[in-house]
This record gives C-alpha cells, structure tokens and sequence, in this order.
C-alpha cells in the first residue's frame, strides 16, 4: 500500500471547499478515510493545520472557537501516520535549494523517515518539483494515477 506526506495545503482545501484543489483535495481525503492509502504527516504539518482552523473558526478576533478545533484534530489525527521532525530535517531545508523552508523540512522529514514514503500530495507542486528527491503529485493526478 503507498505512502504518501498529504501536504497541508490539501488538507486545508479538502476542509474549506472553495478552493481551486478543493475537490480533488476531498477525494484524497475520502481515499485516506477509506484506507486507499497510509497517509503520512508530521507534527509541523497537524500545527499548521490546527492554526488555519483556529484562525478560520474565530468566535471573535484572536479567540478560535477551540472546541470546533479540538473536535476536527480529533478526527484528523487518527487518519494519519506521524513522522518525526528532527533537528536534521532542519538544517538539510536550510541547506538545500527549497525556497520555501517548510516544504523542505516536510520532504527531509519524510526522506528521512525510518519508514519508506512513496511521494508526496500537496497542491503546491511547483514548491517541491525541481528540489524533491521523491514523486511529488498534485491531488488530482494523484487520485487518477493512484488510487
């Protein structure tokens, strides 16, 4: 079965649904609820999440409406495999050609996982393409190549 770093972007779009990836987002996460695939994440990856959800489902300005958040990770976190995020994952983003520093330290974090990973999903492809030593897809040609 593959395993594939579901990037946060497409978490995100799957969960907002009026974004360009939306959909093709949704059908990564049903595949992921269905058990097509192992999703993979990390800690920063479940952070940056929980952060857009709180900023998302503000009751008023500065407060998330924890509750809401709480119960979405809830559900989220169960549906993924967690990788760890070590300092070495740190200085290989800072040292490579990522422009994005938190992309890079996804890819090391999942290159240097003790576990094989088969690519990774993320609706910013362009990000990862020319510095990613593993497949990089966007979720569409994801869910119509793999799945």
């Amino acid at each position: 079965m593959m395993r594939v770093l579901v990037d946060t972007d497409v978490v995100i779009a799957a969960m907002k649904g009026d974004e360009a990836q939306s959909a093709d987002s949704q059908l990564v996460m049903d595949a992921l609820v269905n058990g097509e695939f192992v999703g993979i994440t990390t800690p920063v990856i479940m952070a940056n999440v929980q952060y857009v959800l709180g900023r998302r489902w503000e009751v008023k300005r500065g407060f998330p409406d924890r509750a809401k958040v709480v119960e979405a990770m809830n559900e989220l976190l169960p549906l993924f495999a967690m990788v760890h995020v070590a300092a070495a994952d740190f200085h290989a983003a800072m040292a490579s050609s990522f422009v994005d520093l938190e992309d890079g330290l996804q890819h090391f974090a999942v290159v240097h996982a003790a576990r094989r990973v088969d690519g990774i999903v993320t609706c910013n492809v362009k990000d990862f393409e020319r510095h990613a030593q593993l497949p990089v897809w966007e979720p569409g040609e994801f869910v119509r190549n793999y799945l």
